[in-house]
C-alpha cells in the first residue's frame, strides 16, 4: 500500500519546513528537534490526577509521572517506556499518549525518564527501566495497583527496552511484566533487512538515522550486541509474557517487529501482530495529524484490557 494521504502530507510538510535528518544533527540539535512531536499531538486530555515524583535508580534519581483516572484500588498498571532512539525524548513528549492510554484503559499509567545515550549508553537506560518496574512492584500497595498485573508498553527504542526488560527479568529468574506491547520496536542493529532496503528514503526514518541511534546506544559497538541490547539476537524467547506488536508498513523497522512476533510465536508465546499499512515510524505520537494514531491507541488499550483481565 502507498502512504496514506495524511502520512504523505505530514512528510511533505516536514520536507517543506527544511527538517534535517537525525543523522546529520548533533545530539543537542536532535533533542531540540524532537520537541516538534508536541505539534503533532492533540491537546492533552484531562485525567483524575497526574503526579510527578522521583524514584531511586541505579546511578541517579529518576523522574517518573503517575497518571490516574480513578481512585479505585488494586488496578492493573502500565509502565510506559517512551520512544527516544535511546538518545532523545522525555516523559513530557509522551504526556499526551500516556494520558490517553490511562483514559482508554482505566489503568494506572507510569512513565519514567530513563537516562539517555550517549552520556548513558547501554545498559544504563535498561537498568533504569528495570528499576522503575521493580519499584512499581515493591510499592504496589502504596500505588493502589495489582503487582501481578503490570504491563510494559514501549514504542520504537521504548519497544526495545520493553522487550529487553522482559528478557532480562526472565534470565534473572524474576517475575516480569504480565504483558508486553511493542510498537514498531528497534530490536537489532541489522541494516540489511528488506524493510531497511525498501523504506530507507522518504519515510521520515532512514537506515542512517537508525545507525546513528544504535551507535550512540551501543557506544559504537554494533557487532555481536548483547541480547539485552538487541532482543532479536537472543538465543531463546521462551518463557516471555504475551505480546502485542505493531508493525508499520513504511518503516525501516518493519521487519524487526514481524521477525520478533514470529520468534515469540514459535517459542510458544501468545502474540497479536497488527500491521498498519500506509503508516510511518513514530505515528503513535501523531494523533493530531494521523487518524491511524488514534486507531493504534484504541487497539493497544483493548489488547491490554483483554490480556490483563485474563491475568486475574
Amino acid at each position: 500500500m502507498t502512504l496514506t494521504p495524511q502520512a504523505e502530507a505530514h512528510l511533505a510538510a516536514a520536507a517543506g519546513a527544511g527538517a534535517r535528518p537525525v543523522h546529520e544533527l548533533t545530539v543537542g540539535e536532535a533533542r531540540m528537534a524532537s520537541l516538534g512531536y508536541l505539534d503533532l499531538q492533540r491537546p492533552a486530555p484531562g485525567v483524575h490526577s497526574v503526579t510527578d515524583t522521583f524514584i531511586p535508580g541505579p546511578t541517579a534519581d529518576l523522574p517518573i509521572r503517575i497518571y490516574r483516572t480513578t481512585t479505585a484500588p488494586d488496578l492493573p498498571a502500565v509502565l510506559m517506556l517512551h520512544g527516544s532512539g535511546w538518545v532523545i525524548g522525555t516523559i513530557d513528549l509522551a504526556d499526551e499518549p500516556a494520558r490517553q492510554l490511562a483514559l482508554d484503559t482505566g489503568y494506572v499509567v507510569i512513565t519514567v525518564n530513563y537516562q539517555k545515550a550517549p552520556e548513558h549508553p547501554f545498559p544504563q537506560p535498561l537498568d533504569d527501566c528495570a528499576a522503575a518496574f521493580t519499584w512499581m512492584r515493591d510499592h504496589a500497595a502504596d500505588l493502589g495497583i495489582d503487582r501481578d498485573r503490570i504491563a510494559v508498553v514501549g514504542d520504537s527504542a521504548g519497544g526495545n527496552l520493553a522487550a529487553a526488560l522482559c528478557l532480562r527479568l526472565r534470565d534473572q529468574g524474576v517475575d516480569g511484566p504480565a504483558a508486553q506491547a511493542l510498537l514498531y520496536p528497534a530490536l537489532a542493529p541489522d541494516f540489511t533487512t528488506a524493510s531497511h532496503r525498501k523504506y530507507d528514503e522518504g519515510t521520515g526514518l532512514s537506515s542512517a538515522d537508525m545507525r546513528w541511534f544504535w551507535s550512540h546506544y551501543l557506544h559504537g559497538q554494533l557487532n555481536d550486541p548483547d541480547p539485552h541490547a538487541a532482543p532479536l539476537t537472543a538465543r531463546s524467547l521462551t518463557g516471555l509474557p504475551p505480546a502485542y506488536i505493531a508493525a508499520v508498513e513504511h518503516d525501516v523497522l518493519h521487519d524487526d517487529a514481524t521477525a520478533y512476533a514470529r520468534r515469540l510465536a514459535d517459542a510458544g508465546t501468545s502474540v497479536e501482530l497488527e500491521e498498519y499499512p500506509g503508516m510511518i515510524h513514530g505515528f503513535y505520537w501523531m494523533d493530531a495529524v494521523l487518524d491511524d494514531s488514534r486507531q493504534l491507541q484504541r487497539r493497544l488499550a483493548a489488547w491490554l484490557t483483554r490480556t490483563l483481565a485474563a491475568a486475574l
